[in-house]
This record gives C-alpha cells, structure tokens and sequence, in this order.
C-alpha cells in the first residue's frame, strides 16, 4: 500500500469515481476499462479504510 495521506486517498478516490462513471457511459459496463477503474477504486477505498481503522484509538 502506498503511504498516502486521508485527505489525497479521499480526493484520489473521487477522481478515479468520476473516471469509473464516465468510462461507463461510453463503454460496456463489463468492458476492460470500466472493470480496470472500478478495481483501482476498490483499492484506493481500501486504502482509505485500512488508514482510518489504523488511525481509530483502541477501545478499552
């Protein structure tokens, strides 16, 4: 996982999200490129909340 900060995953996010919608409207929703974007979203989600659960203190 890249060392990304909260706030460059959540604006990264949002610009592979907007890519992944316009990729779907010019192309087959199974096409290679729309499956590409949304795999590359889910990873950048992950990494998003892989941080914010490392970041949440522990409950006692």
């Amino acid at each position: 996982m890249s060392a990304q900060s909260p706030i460059h995953l959540k604006e990264a996010i949002e610009r592979k999200r907007e890519e992944m919608i316009s990729l779907s409207s010019t192309n087959h929703l199974q096409s290679k490129e729309v499956i590409d974007a949304s795999t590359s979203l889910d990873r950048l989600i992950n990494q998003y909340l892989y941080l914010q659960i490392k970041r949440k203190p522990a409950a006692n």
